[in-house]
């Protein structure tokens, strides 16, 4: 197994009790962040009813995380924002707000997705930050080249459209939002899916490499989280992709912002330094749940040192929901299918760097939604040793299909 570095400030906020994960881990040249929120060393909320102020103390958090793994803001390559949207918040401002807090930096700056939510992990936080560093193992600066579409209303200077480190790419979180601020064919899911889709291809292509070269795909989707509603726009995006594809995670929210958009998606995508595909190992276990429709994702990737895989969630083999209306019987479910992929590619729950959750507390907030995020917390984690991987989660009102409460993805390296 390749040598891992644990990172967990000594000043810096824990759950209690402590479960075993970590701020960030260190695997070769890549470092995976922990999402961070406002939070002082009691874990209370700092800056309530701020975002701009909550927005600035993450940051500083992540900063200070960066600078125990020896990194800085200019080794991010990607960023993941999720904010609590209550309709008067400009992403555009945002944006602005947060490359402000990155400071100056010393290259073409990370790319930046930005999802407006309902909630967050606990009453009264509103931002959450996740991001990936890359610094050479000697601690070289790796050299970044970044790309951008001239017709798309992308994030703002500095973050990039898309950047590419080596035979990592990432893109920013797309949009079919022209340059001049007009969404394209607004309200229409599938028809962004084309555009989106396009406009990936087209910043991949920038940066030496295509659409097939995806290892990760992110679809964001403003839609009511049932199958015949965004299984439509699922196939137009499948049809970018030859067989055996990516691994995926399509998440469902009420709205994206602004009003019109249907559709953020990000991508992870890896092209050989020499110019050549890169080889890949795809796996799909024995009885492992399947889509309604026929999509050309795998639930495990491999290519080079990362292993991907796709959102695994409480589903039967013939597409039924399991253990309905139990999130921790859920849970467990989704680790076990988790386990299998990580068997077939000869691996385990140890080599995982990060893990993404996404969970459904329903549509209205109560008293119990910290008890829901600890439960949920506990299920995940009890399959994991000290000190523990890299972690995010995300509560959402509902995920793609009816009576399903937890989706989850995971990055390992061997």
């Amino acid at each position: 197994m390749l040598p891992r570095s644990f990172i967990n400030p000594d000043d810096h906020w824990i759950t209690e009790p402590r479960l075993p994960y970590s701020q960030a881990v260190r695997c070769g040249d890549m470092l995976f962040i922990t999402g961070q929120v406002a939070l002082d060393g009691s874990l209370a909320v700092v800056a309530p009813g701020d975002l701009k102020g909550q927005a600035g103390a993450a940051i500083a958090d992540l900063i200070s995380v960066l600078a125990a793994a020896d990194m800085t803001p200019s080794d991010l390559v990607q960023l993941r924002v999720f904010y609590r949207q209550d309709g008067d918040v400009d992403e555009d401002v945002l944006a602005g707000h947060i490359g402000g807090g990155l400071g100056e930096l010393s290259g073409p700056g990370p790319a930046l997705t930005m999802i407006p939510v309902e909630m967050l992990m606990s009453p009264g936080v509103l931002f959450e930050i996740e991001a990936i560093a890359m610094r050479g193992q000697n601690g070289e600066v790796l050299r970044r080249t970044a790309a951008w579409d001239p017709g798309w209303a992308g994030p703002p200077r500095p973050f990039s459209h898309a950047i590419r480190v080596g035979e990592m790419i990432f893109t920013s979180g797309v949009t079919a939002r022209g340059s001049c601020g007009v969404v394209q064919s607004p309200g229409d899911l599938s028809a962004q899916s084309h555009v989106t889709l396009a406009r990936i291809d087209g910043l991949l292509r920038q940066l030496g490499a295509d659409i097939q070269d995806v290892v990760k795909t992110n679809p964001f989707n403003a839609e009511p989280g049932e199958a015949d509603e965004w299984s439509k726009a699922a196939l137009v995006r499948a049809g970018y992709y030859r067989e055996p594809g990516p691994a995926a995670t399509g998440i469902s929210l009420r709205t994206l912002w602004p009003g019109g958009v249907m559709v953020v998606t990000d991508v992870i995508a890896m092209r050989g330094v020499d110019g050549q595909r890169m080889p890949r190992t795809h796996v799909w276990p024995d009885g492992h749940w399947d889509w309604p429709v026929h999509l050309p994702y795998r639930h495990g990737i491999r290519c080079g040192d990362l292993i991907f895989l796709g959102g695994q969630v409480p589903m039967n083999p013939d597409a039924s929901i399991a253990c309905i209306g139990d999130l921790k019987a859920q849970t467990d479910m989704a680790m076990e299918y988790i386990r299998r992929v990580l068997h077939e590619l000869g691996l385990g729950f140890e080599h995982v760097v990060r893990i993404n959750t996404f969970y459904a507390t329903g549509t209205n907030r109560g008293d119990d939604d910290e008890a829901i995020w600890k439960t949920n917390l506990h299920a995940r984690f009890a399959h994991f040793q000290p000190p523990g991987p890299a972690t995010t989660g995300i509560p959402v009102p509902y995920l793609a299909y009816k009576d399903m409460n937890i989706e989850i993805d995971v990055i390992a390296m061997v």
